[in-house]
């Protein structure tokens, strides 16, 4: 009888745990050098419902596993936009791009030249 019950405490578990698989998404970003990769790292870091963010300047892509009850892909590519950076086919925020120190800047990522 122990061991059944046992057995049910550990499904019970095991099931909770796989509910909350994080989503995950690997978005094309303006990312130019290592200062974006910092001010994205950092910028996400601790917003919730991002659960990690890995930056690969020279594949110029964000990897982000984040919880899908809180956020939702578009979401996540409008937190990065926020910072500055496209994400996909989401421009960069004007403001939060004008003050990107100047390696960071893409031209024409905001529509200048």
């Amino acid at each position: 009888m122990k061991a059944i019950k046992l057995i049910l405490v550990f499904c019970f578990f095991a099931t909770i745990g796989m509910a909350n698989e994080p989503g995950e998404l690997t978005v094309k970003s303006s990312i130019v050098c290592d200062m974006c990769k910092t001010t994205i790292e950092e910028g996400l870091a601790y917003e919730k419902g991002i659960k990690r963010v890995a930056v690969d300047v020279e594949a110029n892509t964000i990897f982000v596993k984040y919880n899908e009850k809180k956020l939702n892909e578009d979401e996540v590519k409008s937190l990065i936009a926020g910072l500055g950076y496209a994400a996909d086919n989401v421009k960069p925020v004007k403001e939060a791009y004008d003050n990107l120190h100047g390696c960071c800047k893409m031209p024409g990522a905001c529509g200048d030249k």
